[in-house]
Parts: structure tokens; sequence; C-alpha cells
């Protein structure tokens, strides 16, 4: 009886050492780890830029060649996106600048018209030449966009086709022929004319007798 009751003090003792022991050591569970935590923030900026298809030229001006005396008309057009823009027309004695899209010229005295329109999605810019001349032959027309550095250019040539010559010619046949007629109207009024008959007639008659009077 002794000995049990020996054995059942020491396994109580030992069960209260562990008991002990479980209360006082540290837990790997309760144990908790804190890791910094880093935000990056990245701030993009955008540069607003003009879009590359509105700066171009849908309709582009071209080199003309003429004859003196007809017209020539030269043509520039932009995309409606971006529709302001410069014609101007390099005369020899004068330069004229239209600003589309609303510009407009009326010269009357030199036969030169512009105007600025909307068509099928363009801005464009007509400029007239209603008559060229020779003082014509090198006129240039520039289209220039403000935010496009590159600009569109054509040159206006004209040329001698002969009707100038023919032209010439038959306004001197047309003038000898003219007076040939006036002398033969003028003829031929002197003929029936009795008045003017008598107005040379009595001139001579008295020249006449003076003649006759003075030999005697």
């Amino acid at each position: 009886m002794e000995d049990r009751r020996k054995k059942t003090k020491v396994s109580l003792f030992c069960l209260q050492l562990l008991a002990l022991l479980q209360i006082t050591a540290p837990s790997s569970a309760q144990s908790t780890t804190t890791r910094p935590t880093t935000t990056t923030t990245t701030t993009t900026t955008t540069t607003s830029a003009a879009d590359p298809a509105a700066l171009s030229y849908r309709t582009h001006p071209a080199d003309l060649t003429v004859a003196v005396g007809e017209p020539a008309v030269f043509r520039c057009g932009v995309p409606r996106a971006s529709p302001n823009f410069t014609f101007t027309f390099y005369r020899s004695n004068a330069n004229y600048s239209l600003t589309c899209p609303s510009g407009h010229v009326d010269d009357i005295p030199q036969a030169l018209y512009g105007s600025c329109d909307m068509k099928n999605g363009e801005s464009l810019a007509v400029w007239t030449l209603r008559g060229t001349s020779f003082s014509d032959n090198g006129t240039r027309v520039v289209c220039q966009q403000p935010e496009n550095p590159n600009a569109a250019a054509a040159v206006l040539y004209v040329y001698d086709n002969g009707t100038s010559y023919a032209v010439l010619i038959g306004c001197i046949i047309g003038g000898f022929f003219g007076t040939l007629l006036v002398f033969g109207l003028s003829y031929t009024m002197l003929q029936r004319s009795e008045t003017l008959q008598k107005c040379f007639r009595g001139k001579e008659t008295q020249d006449d007798m003076t003649t006759i009077v003075t030999k005697e």
C-alpha cells in the first residue's frame, strides 16, 4: 500500500511538472513575424501630340501648263479634323493669301478669285485665274498648315501656242480692210451727194473764171 501511494505521488508530481512546463514554454503557433510592406506608386505622364493624319494634305496643288489666255485653277485640301491652313498665290505683281476655312478673295481687275469650302470631308481652297498672260509664267502657289513643317507647292507655266500671232495678224488685216471700206463709203457718198458736188464744183468754176479773166 505504501508503494502505491509513493507511485501515485510521483505520478501526480510529474503531471504537475509537465503542466507547468507547457504553460511557461513559448508556443511556436503564438509567435508572429511582421514584415515591412513597401508600396510603389508609378505616375505616368501623357503628352498630347497632334494627330499625324490631321497634319497632312488630302489634295495637293499640282503644276499647271496652259496656253496664254486660258484659265488656271489650283486646289489644296486638308482633313476636316484640322481645317486651318493658308493658300498663298505668288504673282509677279502682287501676292494673295487665302485663310481657310472661311477665306474669300475677289480681285476682278486681275481676274483672280479665291474661295474656301468644306467638301467630301476636307477643307478645300481653290484659286482661279480666269485668263493667263505671259507675265503669269512662273507664278507659284503654296499651301501651309500652321503646325505642319511641310508645305505643298505648285508652279504655273504659260506658253504661246500661236494664238497671239494669229490675233495680231487678224487685227492688221481687219484694220486694212476697214480702212478701204471707209474710203469706199466716203467716195460713194461724195458721188451721190449733190451738195458736196456743188461745193467742189463751185469752187472750181470760180477758179476757172478768174483764170479766164486774167488771160484776157
